[in-house]
């Protein structure tokens, strides 16, 4: 498989004083994604979850080591790159529909084009939308939708400029069990039409075995990769599947690495 996203011998510390006293926020990991592949990152809280979130983007530079994307050394932030939080960070005065299309109307190269082929964004956003279960909620507001619906719209906008790379940070924490499942299967199937990158960051083991084809574990502070795991559970997964023997041995392996 070829390497889309990989690192070598990658450590960051925030600042020269860490740096020189030692401290790093990740150390030493080393690790290659192939294109196409879902990750998912569990480990302790602090372990460095979001700091290699960071690093993968380019919102960050490593102290030590290289980051190479699409095989070109990452020096900044990637534009390849849809991202998406706990948060859906919403902006509380536009519509659905025009939250979705923000991401057009201020990265290039369609925010030159933005005016022009409006209509074309519209429909595009109309798709997405519909495809995660909000069509007919185009014109509603952030407050008028429930947390699930708002997690939805968040996902269609990281999506809507048709990433390579996917990058989500505890997305469905702060969502109830029922709504989270069902976000799993939205995301499962926005995957398995695409087959864009996806980094998942997450706490939930059981999301991770969901969803992921391969689950690093990182340790405590400094964070280091300490296995990595391939997830050899057929696809297409069904909620199903979380009731299995299969399933929930991997999450017990998993918790039980988390605890060491």
């Amino acid at each position: 498989m070829t390497a889309f996203v990989d690192f070598q011998r990658v450590s960051l510390a925030y600042n020269a004083a860490q740096e020189r006293a030692g401290e790093y926020a990740v150390e030493d990991i080393s690790l290659s994604i192939g294109k196409g592949e879902f990750v998912a990152i569990v480990g302790p809280s602090g372990c460095g979850k979001s700091t290699f979130m960071k690093l993968t983007t380019g919102l960050k530079s490593p102290t030590r080591g290289t980051v190479t994307v699409g095989g070109n050394k990452v020096t900044g932030p990637l534009k390849i790159v849809g991202m998406a939080f706990q948060a859906p960070n919403l902006l509380p005065w536009r519509t659905t529909l025009d939250n979705v299309l923000l991401p057009l109307e201020i990265v290039e190269p369609y925010r030159s084009s933005f005016r022009a082929r409006r209509a074309e964004y519209t429909e595009r956003a109309r798709a997405l939308l519909a495809t995660v279960g909000l069509d007919g909620y185009e014109h509603k507001f952030p407050w008028e939708l429930s947390g699930g619906m708002q997690q939805r719209a968040s996902l269609c906008r990281a999506l809507i400029h048709e990433p390579e790379m996917l990058m989500l940070d505890e997305p469905f924490g702060a969502l109830d069990a029922f709504t989270r499942e069902e976000l799993w299967c939205v995301l499962r199937d926005l995957w398995s039409a695409r087959r864009f990158n996806v980094v998942l960051v997450t706490h939930d083991l059981r999301e991770a075995v969901f969803l992921a084809d391969t689950v690093y574990v990182m340790s405590k502070r400094p964070g280091r990769i300490m296995s990595r795991r391939e997830i050899e559970l057929p696809r297409p997964r069904e909620l199903e599947t979380t009731y299995t023997d299969d399933f929930n041995t991997l999450v017990l392996e998993l918790r039980t690495q988390i605890g060491h």
